[in-house]
């Protein structure tokens, strides 16, 4: 119905408009937006670190216990052309983040939940942007606060949005284009304090990070 009317009102006015002021030109306008190709991202064994069964025993009761590194390959796919792209990564489990868990050299930022139990909260863990490559070259990451930002140069702990992560090929930190990107997210999760866990029953790591790839 609000279509109808508008089409109505819009041919009034048009009739109007003739008998005030006639004309014999008229512009034509063609728009449209060719967008590029997405780039593929894909990790590799489905994005999934597992830690496995791990005994309650070789936790402490008092501080924190960090696990054994884990990585996961990446690679991104960006079709024929090469240009520069950006990552992005936000945390799913941000409720569940216990504070300082990571310890020095990281930040809040860089600290990405566990999940929790029954309101106790799990543990934490840090992900690393490591071993660069695209044809044959080694890539250093490089960063952003967010968009529009400066690019700066990076030691690949990945903070969470809106920060923003890609790589240079030189001293400068400036994006280089690439096709294809293969790289490694190294993982380190930190189980909190066994006092602040119910270990009544089994206690699940459910950490969960969504991943996003995209042009500059």
């Amino acid at each position: 119905m609000k279509k109808m009317l508008g089409v109505t009102v819009g041919v009034l006015c048009l009739v109007a408009s003739i008998g005030a002021h006639a004309t014999n030109v008229a512009e034509l306008i063609v728009r449209g937006t060719i967008k590029p190709a997405a780039c593929n991202l894909s990790l590799a064994g489905g994005g999934v670190v597992d830690y496995r069964e791990i005994p309650a025993s070789s936790l402490l009761p008092t501080g924190f216990t960090p696990l054994a590194a884990k990585s996961v390959g990446l690679t991104i796919t960006c079709g024929q052309n090469s240009a520069p792209v950006r990552v992005a990564l936000s945390d799913l489990q941000t409720n569940s983040k216990v504070i300082g868990i990571l310890g020095a050299g990281f930040s809040e930022a860089q600290n990405f939940g566990l999940g929790a139990r029954n309101n106790k909260r799990t543990g934490g863990y840090s992900v690393t942007l490591k071993d660069l490559k695209s044809s044959g070259r080694s890539l250093s990451p490089i960063m952003r606060s967010g968009q529009g930002a400066s690019w700066q140069n990076s030691d690949g702990k990945i903070s969470q949005t809106p920060t923003q992560y890609s790589w240079r090929d030189g001293a400068t930190a400036v994006p280089v284009s690439v096709s294809t990107l293969t790289g490694t997210l190294e993982v380190k999760a930190v189980i909190n304090r066994t006092q602040d866990l119910d270990l009544t029953r089994e206690v699940t790591l459910d950490g969960r990070t969504s991943l996003l790839v995209d042009f500059i």
